[in-house]
């Protein structure tokens, strides 16, 4: 029986899908990781929602994982994505990230160390930028 190297939790409370990411990521695992995220945005019906990542447990991930991740980062704003947040340990898995995916320097998220700061952050952000939108 082949070892489990990596798992991931998705919830979703208030507006925010919160995702919890472990282990060292393949294909396969990124690929069942990408296809229950969009189930539950799908569920969504383009209603707004925020997005807190935490990947601060992850400890690698093969580059067919890094275009899956590509992939979803690319889609999630067409599907009502408004705001995230990224919590990581330490800087190798970030700059991997930013080394796999160039656009993410184009979009608006933050990163940071503490799931706590990340999530008051994303709260507020996220209430901003629906207010943005009920005003237009």
């Amino acid at each position: 029986m082949p070892k489990i190297l990596s798992s991931s939790t998705i919830s979703y409370e208030n507006g925010v899908v919160t995702t919890r990411l472990y282990g060292a990521f393949n294909e396969k695992s990124a690929e069942d990781y990408s296809d229950r995220l969009f189930k539950l945005v799908i569920g969504l019906n383009q209603r707004p929602f925020s997005l807190l990542a935490d990947i601060s447990q992850v400890e690698g991930a093969t580059p067919e994982a890094f275009d899956i991740l590509k992939r979803i980062i690319k889609r999630l704003p067409d599907m009502g994505l408004i705001a995230k947040a990224y919590v990581y340990k330490g800087p190798v898995i970030r700059g991997i990230m930013f080394q796999r995916i160039p656009e993410l320097k184009s979009m608006d998220y933050l990163f940071f160390t503490d799931i706590d700061e990340a999530s008051s952050w994303l709260s507020r952000e996220y209430e901003r930028k629906l207010s943005l939108l009920s005003d237009s």
